[in-house]
């Protein structure tokens, strides 16, 4: 089940791996794809920037793809480091 505690698990170990190989979330963002906003989100496990009333993150799977591949990981790996 996907909630606010599996999303901060995700968000924790991906800051982890982002830390780990030296990118910037700016840098990690523009490779995968996306905003750096929706990285800080996901990062944080949130939806929305507005701590009141924002749900869990939920990032698509092609979001998923982009940042485990920059980071040299499957998706699967990047689940199995977010303890899902």
């Amino acid at each position: 089940m996907w909630n606010e505690e599996t999303a901060e698990q995700l968000g924790a170990a991906l800051r982890r791996l982002r830390n780990t190989s030296g990118l910037s979330q700016e840098s990690l963002a523009y490779q995968a794809g996306i905003t750096k906003n929706q990285l800080q989100l996901i990062e944080a496990g949130r939806s929305t920037g507005r701590k009141a009333g924002a749900g869990p993150s939920n990032p698509r799977m092609a979001t998923l793809a982009g940042l485990a591949g920059v980071l040299g990981i499957s998706v699967a790996q990047l689940m199995t480091e977010s303890g899902l």
